[in-house]
Parts: C-alpha cells; sequence; structure tokens
C-alpha cells in the first residue's frame, strides 16, 4: 500500500515537471518568432594580418521577416542593390567581399503598403587585424 502511494505520489511529480517543461519550450519559441525581422551575416567578422591591409571574405547573408513582400539588399560598399527578392518573407545570398572598412548591410522594404526604402534590418561585418600598425618604423630602431 505504502509502495502504490509513492509510486503515484512520484508519477504525480513527474507529471507536472514534464507539464513546466512543455509550458516553457513553448515560451522560448514563442520569443523566437517575435524577433522578426531578422538579419544574419556569416561570418560576422573579417580578420586581416596587419592593421590597414584589405580582408578578403566570402560572406553568406540570410534574412527573415513575418511578412511576404518585395525586400532588396544593400551594402555601404555601393549605392546600388546587391539583390531584390519579390513576394518572399526571406532569402540568401553570398558574395565575395574585399574590405578596408567595417562594412553595413541593410535590408530594406520595396513594396506599397510601406515607404519605399524603408530599412527593415541591418546587421554590420567588422573588419578585425592580428597585428596594428607599429608608429614607429623598423629604420628608426637603426643605429647605424
Amino acid at each position: 500500500m505504502y509502495f502504490n502511494r509513492t509510486l503515484i505520489k512520484n508519477s504525480i511529480k513527474h507529471f507536472f515537471v514534464v507539464f513546466i517543461l512543455l509550458l516553457l519550450s513553448i515560451k522560448v519559441y514563442s520569443n523566437e518568432t517575435s524577433t522578426l525581422p531578422k538579419l544574419t551575416i556569416k561570418p560576422n567578422q573579417c580578420v586581416s594580418l596587419h592593421q590597414g591591409q584589405q580582408c578578403v571574405v566570402t560572406v553568406d547573408i540570410s534574412w527573415q521577416v513575418s511578412l511576404v513582400g518585395e525586400y532588396c539588399l544593400y551594402s555601404s560598399l555601393q549605392k546600388n542593390k546587391l539583390d531584390c527578392w519579390a513576394m518572399k518573407k526571406s532569402g540568401n545570398f553570398t558574395k565575395e567581399l574585399v574590405i578596408e572598412e567595417d562594412v553595413t548591410f541593410t535590408l530594406k522594404s520595396m513594396g506599397d503598403g510601406v515607404e519605399n526604402g524603408e530599412v527593415i534590418a541591418s546587421a554590420v561585418l567588422e573588419l578585425a587585424w592580428v597585428h596594428k600598425k607599429s608608429r614607429l618604423s623598423h629604420s628608426a630602431w637603426r643605429v647605424f
């Protein structure tokens, strides 16, 4: 009899733990979908060996929004569009870049329902370097 009561109590405890975990997972999932619009850059950093050197990187950009529409991707490197998508909620773009400074990518809406060219999302590709430029040249260290 005691064994049956303990088994029932443990079963109820396990049921409530599973129920709470299920509720938490639903809450986490609903928070993930509410973070739209989203613009993601991979990699998000380009690393050159020395400060001031150009950096070559193949960037993979993906975006996602909550409403179907017309969207265009822009870069701070050029005034023209990189690519556009019609009647889409998501898209991908891949390009090899040679950069000398941070690059900002923006996703703009081109639909009739909103202001033409409204920025929906943006992300930055950062330029980093391993060695900072030294202020003194090596010739300044020579005695003779």
